[in-house]
């Protein structure tokens, strides 16, 4: 037996009715949104550049050179906890021009730490960034961590980074370069004597690495292009639009006269060392990093593809959109935001832009 119901508004008292009408009966119902939203095109932008970031972030100055595998006479590198898996003067892997040695590390267990130590103080009031270069073997993987810190005589300064966060450490078999603003480690103006390398977490083996060249940089400080929502909304991004322009005259190879010239490599031919750091951050914690040094490694990022191309025979552009598996939400209240940070000299592009599609969810 079926139980007569009714669909009420407890509010006022509002009944569905059902309509006999030329259709079958029926319930008469009007559907709105829930959420209204306004389509947004927005930009990376910096509140001294705006949205070009073809910019000049490359480092100048003069920089203390804090190791480089005993190449040269610089600070003192020690095992503190551990060892055994840490060789400083190790001749398989070199970037040290006219050098020939780096630091080797060979899978070391969690709670290993190696410092590199200067012996006096070294302040770093007018320093901008520690720089150093890496060189991947095997074993790093995703829950791989190895942090880098500053030190001073019994305790630790400032705060640990996870040097994972500032390259591409699947990138085997290749030096990368690694910049770490000292904001990020809590280290504007203040005094250490030493920098600390500790093996903090691992997935599985723990990686095999070299590292060489680590200097503290005075000038040039890497520049931040910012993607938030304004006071009160949500922002809602659905894909990037990376456009970017260059004096490469665009020259197709005689003997591929159908592919566009377009260089892997580079960017439209200006090459970077540092790269341009991609993180989301929300709730002030970064929980996705990415870096980019060369075109290729944009195609590599989520759904991206080829939107456009061309030249006038002098100077040439490229387009690429990047889909998000998933719309990502920004939110204000939590400051969630996307970066991009420029670390090298990008002003031989003649335009380089990043948008995003995305829509705009009030709040207030």
């Amino acid at each position: 037996m079926s139980i007569k119901s009714n669909i009420k508004d407890p509010a006022t008292g509002l009944e569905a009715n059902v309509v006999n009408g030329e259709e079958e009966n029926a319930l008469v119902v009007a559907t709105r949104p829930l959420k209204t939203f306004d389509n947004k095109l927005g930009y990376f932008s910096n509140d001294v550049y705006g949205i070009d970031m073809n910019q000049n972030g490359a480092f100048g100055g003069t920089a203390v050179k804090i190791f480089d595998g005993t190449d040269s006479i610089l600070w003192t590198a020690t095992d503190i906890i551990g060892g055994g898996k840490t060789a400083f003067n190790n001749g398989e892997q070199n970037h040290t021009t006219g050098g020939a040695l780096s630091i080797k590390n060979n899978n070391s267990p969690i709670g290993d730490v190696y410092e590199i130590a200067k012996g006096s103080d070294q302040t770093l009031i007018g320093y901008v960034s520690f720089t150093m270069w890496v060189y991947v073997d095997k074993d790093w993987k995703l829950g791989d961590a190895v942090d880098f810190y500053g030190y001073r005589g019994a305790s630790q300064i400032g705060n640990k980074v996870d040097l994972s966060d500032y390259f591409d450490y699947l990138d085997y078999d290749t030096w990368h370069k690694i910049t770490i603003p000292l904001g990020d480690m809590g280290l504007d103006g203040l005094i250490i004597d030493a920098v600390r390398i500790e093996a903090e977490a691992k997935e599985g083996k723990a990686p095999k690495y070299w590292l060489d060249d680590i200097q503290l940089e005075e000038t040039g400080i890497p520049i931040v292009f910012t993607l938030k929502p304004t006071l009160g909304t949500w922002l809602h991004a659905k894909s990037l639009q990376v456009v970017l322009a260059s004096s490469n005259d665009g020259t197709v190879a005689v003997e591929y006269p159908t592919m566009p010239y377009i260089p892997y490599d580079t960017l439209l031919g200006v090459s970077i060392a540092s790269g341009i750091d991609y993180k989301r951050i929300n709730n002030g914690i970064a929980i996705s990093e990415a870096t980019i040094n060369k075109f290729i490694d944009f195609m590599g990022l989520s759904n991206a593809r080829v939107t456009g191309k061309g030249s006038d025979g002098s100077n040439s552009w490229v387009s690429l959109n990047v889909q998000f598996n998933e719309v990502v939400t920004l939110k204000a209240e939590d400051d969630d935001k996307m970066t991009l940070t420029i670390n090298d000299d990008l002003s031989g592009l003649l335009y380089f832009k990043v948008g995003v599609g995305a829509k705009v969810e009030n709040r207030e």
